[in-house]
């Protein structure tokens, strides 16, 4: 059975690449152009969620916040992807578990998924 990945991206043709790559890879991606519930998110069971901080209907920060500040969701490791100023510190003080600064390397991409991915099988 193939990991679910979640990402949000509002720029479609980022969005449809990383779910082309990811794809590739085996998952299966679930991809949304807007910021979404934490419920909407957890229905995916996601094993890593992608997630663009500067995003047209929000701040993907905020959202990344909220799940790491949730018991239900802390566990699910986040990617910040972002072309943010001051990226790190913003992945710090949302508690992301990474970032990844646009324009990034698809080979990067790709290893940072399966880390994130392959955590998820010990926990």
């Amino acid at each position: 059975m193939s990991k679910n990945i979640v990402v949000i991206e509002d720029d479609v043709d980022i969005l449809d690449m990383i779910q082309y790559i990811l794809a590739d890879e085996g998952y299966n991606v679930i991809g949304y152009d807007k910021l979404e519930s934490l419920e909407k998110i957890i229905e995916q069971q996601p094993a890593v969620i992608l997630l663009d901080n500067r995003l047209a209907s929000g701040y993907g920060d905020s959202l990344c916040l909220s799940l790491k500040s949730s018991d239900e969701t802390k566990q699910i490791p986040v990617i910040i992807v972002s072309a943010s100023a001051g990226l790190e510190q913003i992945a710090r003080n949302c508690k992301a578990d990474a970032f990844l600064a646009k324009p990034f390397d698809l080979d990067d991409l790709v290893k940072m998924v399966k880390h994130y991915a392959g955590l998820q099988l010990s926990s």
